[in-house]
């Protein structure tokens, strides 16, 4: 099974493509690495796609590493340069592969190309993410809540009835707590992704410092990532291209798949 070694843990990828230039892509949460398969005929004559899978996602081995760090894509980016003997790659990433994406970025811009997000987590910093992931009352009430089983599926209908939370949010966290699990595994992934949360003012500095291409694609009827987060952090970037489409949070197929990785030919 092909994977790349950062420290003790090993990142499972699909290998994809045969071109001379490198891609990395990164799932959103709840998939694997074939989540980008549609994209290889199309981008496959240019790029080698490494596609990974997400710690506690797919075929990665996540043995006990608390979080997956900006450092840990230091090395991940390192690795991969020197495995493929070239001294840039691009970066694909959907929904929370998004902010993989950004934070690589922010953290080896030198050695980025070309970026392309779609759904993109990441734009924002979520006070509400943090204070469940990074402080400690918070990640005692998450905690708490995925280990009520049937009662933080209860809970959840009932924010939903008294609109606390949007529709969109209340069917994903009904997909999530449906099964053991699946709430084990957000248990586990949400915290360890949650280092890579970079400031928007930093990420914007970066890619006008270093010129780099990024180019957005948001689903106009996205209720999970709205368009509306993208739009603040394009206004006013040479580089940073957005384009709106009419989808949801599920924002490529089939269908958009060749005119979306025209971005990166």
């Amino acid at each position: 099974m092909p994977h790349i070694s950062i420290g003790a843990e090993q990142l499972h990828y699909l290998r994809m493509g045969t071109g001379s230039d490198v891609l990395l892509a990164f799932h959103g949460y709840g998939e694997h690495a074939g989540t980008f398969s549609v994209f290889e005929e199309h981008l496959g004559h240019r790029y080698t796609i490494l596609s990974f899978d997400l710690p506690y996602h797919g075929g990665t081995a996540w043995r006990g590493k608390e979080h997956l760090t900006a450092d840990d894509l230091v090395i991940l980016v390192a690795n991969v340069m020197v495995q493929f003997g070239v001294d840039k790659i691009s970066l694909m990433g959907y929904s929370i592969g998004g902010r993989v994406c950004l934070s690589a970025m922010a953290a080896a811009p030198q050695h980025i190309h070309r970026v392309l997000l779609m759904a993109t987590d990441g734009l924002t910093v979520n006070p509400f993410y943090r204070f469940f992931t990074r402080v400690p009352a918070g990640k005692y009430v998450f905690r708490r809540f995925l280990q009520a089983g049937e009662g933080s599926i209860r809970l959840t209908d009932l924010c939903r009835r008294l609109r606390l939370i949007p529709d969109a949010f209340h069917r994903l966290a009904t997909q999530t707590l449906r099964s053991q699990e699946s709430r084990l595994q957000l248990l586990h992934a949400w915290p360890c992704l949650s280092h890579l949360v970079q400031p928007p003012k930093v990420l914007r500095s970066v890619i006008a410092t270093h010129k780099i291409p990024v180019f957005l694609y948001m689903g106009a009827s996205d209720r999970v990532l709205p368009p509306s987060l993208a739009q603040p952090f394009a206004k006013g970037m040479d580089t940073v291209q957005l384009y709106i489409l009419e989808k949801g949070h599920r924002i490529f197929d089939t269908g958009n798949a060749a005119h979306i990785a025209a971005s990166l030919l």
